[in-house]
C-alpha cells in the first residue's frame, strides 16, 4: 500500500471513529442531562479538524511500526464509550480534567497549526511555548484528557483502550523522534529539552 493510500485510509478511519465516539457521548448526554465526555469529544473534534487541514510533510516515515503505533495512539480511545452511569467526580473534577487536557492540546497543536500530523514525519521543528518544557506536550494533554474520561466512565473496555493507546503513544513518540533526529535542528532541540511528556520526570 502506498503512503498516499495509507493517508486516505487514516483520514477515513478518523472520521468514522470520531463520529461514533461523538454520537455515543452525545446520546449519553441526552439521557443523563449532563455533558458526558465533553472535554474528550472537543479534543477529538479539534484533532480531526487539524488532520484535515494539515500541510504535506517534508518527509514521512515508511516504517510499519510508525504507522501502526500512530494509528493505535491516535484512534484507540475513539473506541471508548460512556458507561451507563458516568461519574463526573467531586465538583465535576473528571470533566474538568478532560477540559484541562483539551486546553493543553489546544495550545500545543495550535502552535503546530497545519504542521500537525498522525504518522511520524518532519513538518518543521517547533520549539517555543509548551515545547520549551517537554518535547511532546500535545501527547501530555491527550493523556490528561483520556485519564479524565476513563475516570468518569470506568469500565474494563475503557481501561484496556487507555492502556493500549498510551503504550502506542510511547512507541509513536520514539518513531517520531527517530524521524526528526535526521534534522540537525531537532538534535539541537533534544539537548535543550530532555523531557518528553512530563517536566522534570519523563
Amino acid at each position: 500500500m502506498t503512503i498516499e493510500a495509507r493517508r486516505i485510509l487514516l483520514k477515513a478511519s478518523l472520521v468514522v471513529l470520531f463520529l461514533g465516539f461523538a454520537y455515543a457521548n452525545l446520546a449519553r448526554w441526552l439521557e443523563t442531562g449532563r455533558p458526558v465526555g465533553l472535554g474528550a469529544v472537543m479534543l477529538e473534534a479539534f484533532t480531526a479538524f487539524l488532520f484535515v487541514v494539515r500541510r504535506p510533510p517534508l518527509m514521512t516515515s515508511a516504517r510499519p511500526l510508525a504507522w501502526i503505533s500512530a494509528s493505535l495512539g491516535a484512534f484507540a480511545m475513539l473506541a471508548a464509550r460512556p458507561v451507563a452511569s458516568p461519574n463526573a467526580g467531586p465538583f465535576a473534577a473528571f470533566e474538568l480534567l478532560q477540559l484541562a487536557g483539551f486546553a493543553i492540546v489546544l495550545v500545543a497543536l495550535g502552535a503546530l497549526g497545519r504542521s500537525f500530523g498522525i504518522v511520524a514525519a518532519n513538518r518543521g521543528i517547533k520549539t517555543a511555548g509548551l515545547y520549551s518544557f517537554v518535547r511532546h506536550p500535545a501527547y501530555t494533554g491527550y493523556l490528561v484528557s483520556y485519564l479524565g474520561y476513563v475516570a468518569e466512565n470506568p469500565s474494563l473496555r475503557n481501561v484496556v483502550l487507555l492502556a493500549v493507546g498510551t503504550a502506542a503513544q510511547l512507541v509513536r513518540i520514539g518513531e517520531e523522534e527517530r524521524t526528526l533526529c535526521l534534522d540537525q535542528a531537532y538534535r539541537s532541540y533534544l539537548a535543550r529539552v530532555p523531557r518528553r511528556l512530563i517536566p522534570y520526570l519523563y
